[in-house]
C-alpha cells in the first residue's frame, strides 16, 4: 500500500502543508488570539488558485497567511484533511503539537516570528500577548 493511502495517525504523518500550516496556526494562538479567530482556507489568494491558507480575522482586520498551492487538489478532500489533522492535533499530547511548531521556521527562528508579528501589525492588529522576541540561549 503506498504512503498516500495510508490515514495518518500522528501529526508527522501529515503532508508538510497540514503541518505547516497547524504550526501558524499555534503561531497565532501563542499569541493570544481566539481560536474564532483563525480561519483555514483553501481556494484563490491574490489571483492565485488552490491555495492552502490561513486568516486571522480580528479588531475588524484581516490578515492572511499562505501555506502554498495544491494544484488539481479537490475543496472537499483538502477541507477534509485539515479537519482530520486539526482534530489529531487537539487530541494530541502538547510535546506533539509542540514539536510540529519548532520543526517549523514560525517557531524556530527569530527573525521568521518577528517578520510575521510585524506583518499582522502592519495590518493595524494589536498582538494580545506580544512575548519579548530575545534569542534563547543558543540561538545566537
Amino acid at each position: 500500500m503506498s504512503r498516500t493511502n495510508i490515514r495518518p495517525q500522528r501529526i508527522g504523518d501529515f503532508p508538510k502543508i497540514y503541518r505547516d500550516t497547524l504550526a501558524h496556526w499555534c503561531a497565532f494562538r501563542n499569541l493570544g488570539f481566539g481560536a474564532d479567530d483563525i480561519f483555514f482556507g483553501f481556494g484563490a489568494v491574490d489571483y492565485q488558485t488552490n491555495m492552502v491558507h490561513l486568516q486571522l480575522q480580528t479588531q475588524g482586520k484581516k490578515f492572511t497567511v499562505v501555506m502554498g498551492q495544491l494544484p488539481g487538489a479537490t475543496r472537499s478532500k483538502v477541507i477534509k484533511t485539515w479537519m482530520r489533522m486539526a482534530t489529531l492535533a487537539q487530541e494530541s499530547e502538547m510535546a506533539e503539537r509542540d514539536a510540529c511548531y519548532r520543526d517549523h521556521l514560525i517557531g524556530s527562528n527569530v527573525d521568521y516570528f518577528a517578520a510575521f508579528v510585524l506583518g499582522i501589525q502592519a495590518k493595524g492588529i494589536v498582538i494580545p500577548e506580544l512575548p519579548e522576541l530575545t534569542p534563547h540561549a543558543g540561538q545566537a
